[in-house]
């Protein structure tokens, strides 16, 4: 009788679980500019923010998907609750919604609507490329070697929130970076060189071991000339 309990009470668990975990619906949509064009090899982020009850089964939240030709991207298989997108265009002027903010779309999936489907349309920014010179390739012989020895490029936006300004290319003379901005928007180029000696643009020496800020407000439409720095030694 035990046996016939114990074999009862694990079926019965298997099924909750089953039912608590269960996949469902199915999230499908579109991805385009605010001037129509549609945008494929996108990345769409996907994440579960309020899932349906469950203390049985652990759920997966975040999924991705790159769209297709024509803007379009679907996501299967999903359980119950609400999520929200954001969507990145790689090495583009297109911004990504949820990093500055932006309203970002969302879904809701249940039992009752188990297909969701949502447009997201995205804005175009002002592409911030910064170059840094660096003919004796001082970068490349310290990083990771000379305790101590860093070059941080981020732009601080209002509400102090700093994003790294990432590196797209190098070559033997230096190396390029790039950050897509919003435009009409008030920011800050924070540069903050240890152990490297930096000249500006103009040739003028930054504080080393300290954070050099440069007003940046780009109005809409303006293309931004590469900002650039040289490293012209490194040490004490």
């Amino acid at each position: 009788m035990r046996r016939l309990t114990a074999l009862f009470l694990m079926v019965a668990s298997a099924g909750l679980a089953q039912q608590a975990g269960s996949l469902i619906g199915t999230i499908t949509g579109s991805l385009t500019g605010e001037d129509g064009t549609a945008i494929s090899g996108g990345t769409i982020s996907l994440h579960l923010s309020a899932p349906a009850p469950s203390r049985i089964v652990r759920q997966t939240t975040e999924w991705t998907a790159v769209t297709g030709t024509a803007g379009a991207f679907q996501f299967t298989s999903l359980p119950e609750g609400r999520y929200t997108v954001c969507a990145r265009v790689q090495n583009s002027a297109w911004l990504n919604p949820c990093e500055w903010n932006f309203p970002t779309p969302t879904a809701t999936i249940s039992r009752t609507n188990p297909v969701a489907n949502v447009t997201i349309t995205l804005k175009r920014g002002a592409v911030i490329p910064v170059r840094i010179d660096d003919t004796g390739q001082l970068l490349a012989k310290n990083e990771g070697k000379t305790p101590g020895a860093g070059f941080l490029l981020t732009v601080l936006s209002p509400g102090y929130i700093f994003r790294l300004v990432p590196l797209v290319s190098q070559d033997s003379n230096g190396r390029n970076h790039q950050i897509v901005v919003p435009f009409n928007t008030p920011l800050t180029l924070v540069v903050h060189p240890s152990f490297y000696h930096v000249n500006d643009g103009y040739g003028v020496s930054l504080a080393k071991n300290a954070s050099t800020k440069i007003p940046l407000l780009v109005a809409a439409g303006q293309q931004v000339s590469p900002i650039k720095f040289t490293i012209s030694g490194a040490g004490p």
